[in-house]
């Protein structure tokens, strides 16, 4: 990029603010790249549809955000989403967003940013990323509280049913979702068909219906990770899975149904899956449950620690071929003869199971267990060392040194991505007719919008009735930016740089602020 061009991008960018008196749609509609919209507190209300497209660029993300430390709330009404968002390179921080459908409608978008949102009270889904057809890459969603839905009422839909819009090379991390029992499905986070190269890590998830976290195949694409997640009183699946995904260091507790399920769906099977040093305590149905898996399928089932006693620890149906090493159960085995040893009761092995502290306990069975470390670091992201522990946990000292469980977000210094929500920091529901938890077969969403999707089979609401406009229509999609991306400039000297005093001069004209009322 030239100097020239550098300059001019930096006289027109601003820092512009916004009152609940502004006619803030129209400011953020002429959004430019490199400008920080700042809503200072009140309530915003969007009276209808809220449709936004923003197009910044990497090196002038556009920045929509709420003033720090102040209340910031968005006001949507029930037959349409609160806001429906595309574009590129850019962030939405901040808000509290209430009512509305879905609380945020993403459409098609690369490099954007959603983080520190607080959605709650919604018609449908909390955030979701699903218009048929869109395209969804390096997105970041972050620190970002969801609960209370209704309608089919998933914390985060991820994805179209059968790969028709995907997500990819995406972070989800350090979320708090809850309380969803009320809506029809309420899945915590589900990833559909086709989307890979994600990242789902460090998110607290409880009290929700259906799955806690569902995965589906990636239909041949790079795997998906899904890493050091707390999740706890689920009606239905804690993590439900398909394949092409490595399922490490979570902790699942308190489960209706499984506390790991993978199983076909959507004309995806289990192959390529590797479900390593997860802790699981408590399950209706069983700790670790796989059906029909195919015959080559690659599989690794290895340090985990399964803790059911007085039920089933492991029950597979159908599958073959699989490797089991290391796994520490209480429990029945049902299917399974190889690859475990006898673990305690919970009680005395784990620091606090009642508080969902599943840190292990001086003497537990869990300690020194392992033949090797499957996983680098544990749930709190400590290293495992030579002669690793099974479950999720190393044990280091007694008591837990990490994050101690609580309702709310998973605080951890390791944890967060690079800033530029591209998933690189690691690598990147349905019903089956067995009778177990999860065979929904698509409830209904609220009456605003499509059919529910609670088995994959349909998709979730998307608030698109009321006053005839079609939110669905518009391609809003939330692209990622991050606020600390900016401009990132260098000189080399001579007639054709900008020097010391243009790079003054770029950094001045960058920050000036322009008042809304003057320049919009």
């Amino acid at each position: 990029m030239s100097a020239l061009t550098l300059l001019t991008l930096a006289t027109l960018a601003a820092e512009i603010p916004v009152n609940p008196s502004d006619d803030f749609k129209s400011i953020v509609a002429n959004a430019a790249p490199g400008d920080e919209i700042i809503f200072s507190a009140g309530d915003y209300e969007t009276e209808g549809y809220w449709g936004v497209e923003l197009q910044g660029t990497a090196d002038a993300p556009i920045v929509i955000r709420a003033a720090e430390g102040e209340v910031v709330t968005i006001i949507g009404v029930p037959n349409q989403n609160t806001i429906d968002i595309s574009g590129s390179y850019y962030t939405f921080a901040g808000f509290e967003i209430i009512d509305g459908s879905h609380g945020v409608r993403v459409g098609t978008s690369s490099h954007a940013t959603f983080e520190d949102l607080h959605i709650h009270g919604t018609a449908d889904v909390g955030i979701s990323c699903n218009r048929p057809d869109n395209s969804y890459d390096n997105l970041l969603i972050r620190r970002t509280h969801i609960h209370n839905t209704s309608g089919t009422g998933e914390c985060m839909y991820l994805g179209c049913n059968n790969g028709a819009c995907t997500v990819s090379n995406s972070v989800i991390e350090l979320n708090w979702c809850h309380d969803t029992t009320n809506s029809s499905q309420g899945d915590g986070i589900e990833l559909k068909t086709g989307s890979y190269g994600n990242v789902i890590r460090h998110n607290v998830i409880h009290d929700v219906k259906y799955p806690g976290i569902t995965m589906y195949g990636t239909q041949g694409e790079a795997p998906n990770l899904v890493e050091g997640n707390l999740i706890w009183n689920v009606v239905d699946n804690g993590i439900q899975t398909v394949g092409d995904v490595e399922v490490r260091n979570n902790v699942v507790f308190s489960v209706g149904g499984n506390g790991i399920h993978a199983k076909p769906s959507q004309d995806e099977v289990p192959s390529g899956l590797t479900v390593v040093h997860n802790t699981v305590v408590g399950a209706g149905a069983a700790c670790l449950r796989g059906n029909d898996w195919p015959a080559g399928n690659g599989n690794l089932v290895a340090g985990n620690a399964l803790y059911c006693p007085g039920g089933t620890a492991v029950k597979l149906v159908n599958t073959p071929d699989a490797t089991w090493i290391d796994n520490g159960v209480n429990g029945v085995l049902d299917g399974l003869g190889e690859g475990t040893f006898d673990l305690g009761d919970p009680a005395a092995e784990l620091e606090d199971p009642d508080g969902y502290n599943a840190y292990p306990l001086p003497g537990s069975a869990m300690i020194d267990a392992g033949s090797e470390a499957w996983a680098e670091v544990d749930f709190n992201c400590e290293p495992r060392d030579g002669q690793p522990d099974v479950g999720a946990y190393e044990f280091i000292s007694p008591g837990n040194g990490g994050w101690i469980p609580v309702e709310g977000f998973k605080e951890l210094d390791c944890a967060g991505g690079d800033g530029d929500g591209d998933g690189d920091g690691d690598g990147d529901g349905d019903g089956d007719g067995d009778g177990e938890p999860g065979d929904g077969d698509g409830d209904p969403g609220d009456g605003d919008g499509d059919a529910g999707d609670g088995d994959g089979d349909g998709e979730s609401g998307d608030g698109t009735g009321g006053d005839g406009l079609d939110a669905g229509e518009t391609g809003a999609a939330a692209d990622e930016g991050s606020a600390g991306e900016g401009c990132s400039c260098s000189s080399t000297g001579g007639g054709g740089g900008l020097g010391a005093l243009g790079l003054g001069l770029l950094v001045l004209l960058g920050r000036r602020r322009r008042a809304a009322s003057s320049q919009r």
